[in-house]
């Protein structure tokens, strides 16, 4: 029966974000998300009681009285039938579950919540249709109780607002925020600044009386603009957090929810910050988001990430010299601190359009079921497949709290490397090891449990059923959506599927995920390490050296003459390889899904000694990378991968030299006067601006007491608490930047850095810094070369 106010009405909708609530007589769901043609929607169902699973022989105590006790025809993975018990709400069903534990009575999917289990049940994934009695409230369209139902929709346009804020630190008051919101109709923007003259002639902001003034009018410009979407630079683990801590100090309002609420900060994640709910809203932090979005840079500070994609940077570029400078603008330059606050805005908005990050989020929301605020949320993903499946099958799952990991899965198979100068070396590599690996042998939880129907073994001996999985055609499906993303160029749906299978075995190895059991990942790794051995047999067996081999690639030295067609015989290679696999799997009976694929070329590769000695250094290389279509020197890239050069804890000093002392090594130039001439320009001063060390601190600087590294002791000169520090090493120790350092000590930069570099190298050639240029000359060079020709030219690089 409608309503004079309602009417009956279908939207396809995007799902923001999703909550629960018992109220009076019954349990609320409520959905807010926009719909494809740009209303945003409330979607209201209070017709679904919580549930959660005993056994059938459970005894309740006289105090746990669920609405309903209804026989399953359903078991637990042990074969003992459940029942579900109903409750009233979502509080009583936790209270009841901590009182059964209490009891000794085991429950089952106790943990899920309800706002969760409801999508999952209907196979919705972050989007949905509604269907049913809806009605105008203000902004939204109110939706209650619809028949909602899967579907797949190009995501809506999103109103996002970034904003910022500036606080001072021995006061520790809100002085302004600045915000920024975008949508279709264009870009807003305000600043407040607390300021005792109201007056706005000749202000860049708006000029607000107290903490309370500057907190109401920036919550009424949120409510006003109503962005889906708030966002920033580390947002969640400073700006919300502080301005609920001083809302509270103030006894103020932080109404910036959807439905007046105030923002809720959950507990740091295992590996990240916290993160934040805001009821209708979703708080993204974009420094987190794009961390986990595999995003590399040299550091994480905005002011790094904005100047290498967009080439500018903050307008206080020291984080040392900040806190000072905010102070001086707050009580002297009120236009300027509303500049570079505004600023801040301006930045995270840009960068989050070069990086497409919130479409990528978008996409890992619809591919994973996760609604925005839980993206990233790998373990709940895979509840969120698997759990619908699993219950049609006739079981339910433990509680994720009751798991109890008993051992580590063993990790990826890493080779020592053969430590030496190669040259013409190919990397042979599997695509999508892990996920091939489930989809061929079949490993995944319901399988595990009923190996006794169907079953097949894996190379080492784990036992799992052919025919009763869900994983493997999950697995399947996505590989074909990846495929048709790329096709269709959409490099974010793209990256969201491959994040999502990249996790599926670090979910089944986590002692946090209710299907965890030590048999599925290690049958995974152990078929990794398996095959990966067999590579290297089948190609040593046709004469090609294995020099090193990670996981899921191998890099493979060419046969005499087989140089000029690298990237031709490497997928020669890998046909084969392929083809040999499908062979060996198929007289197992088994359909192989592995794919190897050529990566790419070297026409040399340094794989270096271990520093500690012995052989040779893991998960460390650099070479001439064979750019794709190009050929002779100008076709070659020099790239590194866990070397200095690409780790932010080594200075710039040591990553130029670096770069340039392996680019000019492994073309075969002279490096014996170049590396004369580099020392006497350290002791001349021209790389002064390039030793400066940037480091992380975990915590104040004011609470390390004993072993008191360089950064710590820098840190503690600024007398104030920092999380990062800039400094130089001086003959007097470490001195921040911002202090006035003296000359730099540059025998230990010589010592610390440039030694370990070239001595790296240059051993493998039977060399060292000292043999090429003399230890005397390394603290201090002047005057004419000494000595004869470089015995490390052109010749010696060709040899070496």
């Amino acid at each position: 029966n409608l309503s004079e106010t309602e009417k009956k009405v279908t939207k396809e909708v995007l799902l923001l974000t999703g909550e629960w609530a018992d109220l009076p007589g019954k349990h609320l769901l409520r959905y807010f998300g926009v719909s494809t043609d740009g209303d945003r929607v409330i979607a209201e169902f209070d017709e679904t009681p919580p549930v959660c699973f005993v056994s059938r022989s459970a005894r309740l105590p006289a105090s746990v009285r669920p609405a309903e006790r209804r026989p399953l025809e359903m078991t637990t993975f042990e074969g003992i039938p459940v029942d579900a018990l109903y409750f009233p709400g979502y509080n009583d069903l936790r209270r009841a579950a901590r009182e059964l534990e209490g009891q000794g009575v085991v429950t089952y999917e106790a943990d899920v919540r309800p706002e969760r289990r409801f999508l999952m049940e209907r196979f919705v994934f972050a989007q949905a249709c509604f269907h049913g009695a809806a009605s105008r409230q203000g902004a939204f369209l109110v939706f209650r109780n619809p028949r909602i139902t899967p579907v797949e929709l190009t995501a809506p346009p999103l109103r996002i607002a970034s904003f910022d804020i500036e606080t001072g630190y021995e006061s520790g008051e809100l002085y302004s925020i600045a915000i920024q919101v975008g949508d279709e109709q264009g870009t807003r923007e305000a600043v407040w600044v607390r300021d005792p003259d109201p007056d706005p002639t000749g202000k860049s902001y708006l000029p607000v009386g107290d903490e309370k003034d500057l907190l109401a009018a920036f919550c009424e410009f949120v409510r006003r603009e109503d962005p889906d979407i708030l966002t920033g630079w580390n947002v969640v683990g400073f700006d919300v957090d502080f301005l609920i801590r001083r809302a509270e100090a103030l006894g103020a309002s932080l109404p910036l929810s959807r439905t007046g609420r105030p923002p809720h900060l959950r507990a740091k994640r295992p590996r990240g910050g916290p993160r934040a709910d805001l009821s209708g809203r979703v708080i993204i932090d974009a420094m987190t988001g794009l961390r986990y979005a595999y995003f590399q840079f040299e550091d994480m500070r905005l002011e790094t990430v904005a100047r290498e994609l967009l080439g500018r940077g903050k307008a206080i570029q020291a984080e040392e010299a900040k806190i000072d400078e905010i102070e001086r603008m707050f009580a002297a330059d009120k236009n300027a601190l509303a500049t570079y606050n505004l600023e801040d805005c301006r930045l995270v908005t840009e960068i989050l359009r070069k990086t497409g990050l919130i479409e990528q989020l978008v996409r890992r929301s619809q591919i994973s079921g996760m609604l925005l605020p839980d993206v990233g949320g790998s373990v709940a993903a895979f509840d969120h497949f698997y759990l619908p499946h699993l219950h049609r099958k006739g079981m339910v799952a433990p509680n994720a709290y009751d798991i109890h990991g008993e051992e580590q899965a063993a990790g990826g198979l890493v080779w020592e490397p053969i430590a030496g100068i190669h040259r013409e070396v190919i990397v042979l590599d599997f695509r999508s090891l892990y996920p091939s690996i489930i989809q061929t042998f079949k490993i995944e939880p319901y399988a595990r449990l009923m190996a006794g129907v169907d079953p097949l073994e894996t190379p080492r001996g784990y036992r799992f059923s052919r025919s009763l999985n869900f994983l493997p055609g999950f697995i399947a499906g996505l590989l074909e959506r990846r495929a048709e993303a790329k096709a269709a160029g959409d490099s974010h749906l793209s990256q969201a599927i491959k994040i999502l299978m990249n996790s599926l075995y670090g979910v089944m190895g986590s002692f946090g995920c209710r299907f965890y059991h030590p048999d599925l990942p290690n049958a995974i790794t152990s078929t990794g390490h398996w095959l990966l051995n067999g590579c290297k047999d089948y190609l040593e067996q046709r004469g090609y050296a294995v020099l090193y081999g990670d996981t899921d690639s191998l890099f493979v030295q060419l046969r005499e003459g087989e140089g000029e067609r690298a990237a031709a015989v490497g997928r020669e290679l890998a046909v084969d390889l392929n083809r040999h696999w499908r062979k060996v799997l198929g007289e197992k009976g088994l359909e192989s899904f592995l794919e190897m694929e050529y990566e790419k070329s070297y026409a040399v590769l340094v794989l270096p000694r271990s520093r500690g000695g012995g052989g040779g250094a893991r998960k460390r290389y650099a070479g001439l990378l064979r750019r794709k279509g190009g050929d002779g020197p100008t076709g070659l890239a020099l790239e590194f991968v866990g070397m200095e050069y690409v780790r932010s804890d080594w200075t710039p000093l040591a990553r130029q030299f670096q770069f340039e002392l392996y680019n000019r090594f492994l073309r075969g130039e002279s490096v014996q006067g170049w590396l004369r001439q580099y020392i006497r320009d350290i002791h001349a001063g021209r790389y002064d601006e390039a030793m400066v060390y940037y480091k992380k601190l975990r915590k104040d600087p004011q609470e390390y007491t004993h072993h008191l590294s360089p950064q710590v002791r820098a840190a503690q000169m600024l007398g104030k608490p920092v999380r990062e520090i800039r400094y130089l090493m001086t003959r007097e120790g470490p001195v921040p930047i911002n202090k006035n350092p003296g000359p730099p000590d540059y025998a230990h930069y010589i010592d610390r850095q440039i030694r370990p570099i070239a001595d790296s190298l240059l051993g493998l050639a039977g060399k060292s810094l000292d043999s090429l240029i003399g230890p005397q000359q390394l603290s201090f060079l002047e005057g004419p070369d000494a000595g004869g020709e470089d015995d490390l030219g052109e010749e010696g690089g060709r040899t070496a």
